[in-house]
């Protein structure tokens, strides 16, 4: 059960950082130094030894509770469309041998997927206070920008962390 006075960090990063390391400072000097009260960091749960997500959750299960920090892991659902996608079934693509990005049961994954995680993301009660974005310099960075512009639209303040 989610804290409804808690501070909601909503953390989005690349899935490949040349310094993962970057994502567990970050956090601790939030929850030790900034923050007030339990802190919830919601994430896109991207796989990888190396994404920023992956990075934020070993973290917080590292500390464990005693510090008053909770996970909010809310993974893209690739395998599905909604009402909202084109009806032509041509929208979706294919995998890649290899992909982990896209993880679900089926051969190909709907590409608005990720894009409406971020949206879930930033609209879930209760709502981010702030957001921490690690994008990789010199890559496209398309679901950390995307969540990103969402956050500040919504009015949520981006504090973006370079590596």
């Amino acid at each position: 059960m989610l804290e409804p006075h808690a501070t909601v960090i909503l953390l989005a990063g690349a899935r490949e950082l040349t310094e993962p390391g970057i994502v567990p400072g970050t956090l601790a000097d939030i929850a030790f130094n900034i923050a007030e009260g339990p802190i919830i960091v919601r994430h896109g749960a991207c796989p990888g030894e190396r994404s920023a997500d992956q990075a934020a959750s070993d973290w917080i299960n590292s500390i464990g509770n005693r510090h008053g920090v909770l996970e909010d892991p809310m993974p893209a659902d690739w395998d599905n469309c909604t009402p909202d996608c084109p009806a032509d079934p041509g929208h979706r693509r294919r995998k890649k041998p290899g992909d982990t990005a896209h993880p679900g049961l089926l051969p190909d994954y709907c590409p608005a997927a990720g894009p409406r995680r971020n949206a879930g993301m930033v609209a879930k009660l209760p709502r981010p206070t702030w957001m921490v974005a690690f994008p990789e310099p010199g890559q496209p960075n398309y679901g950390t920008r995307n969540c990103m512009r969402l956050a500040k639209r919504a009015g949520i303040p981006v504090k973006e962390v370079a590596a």
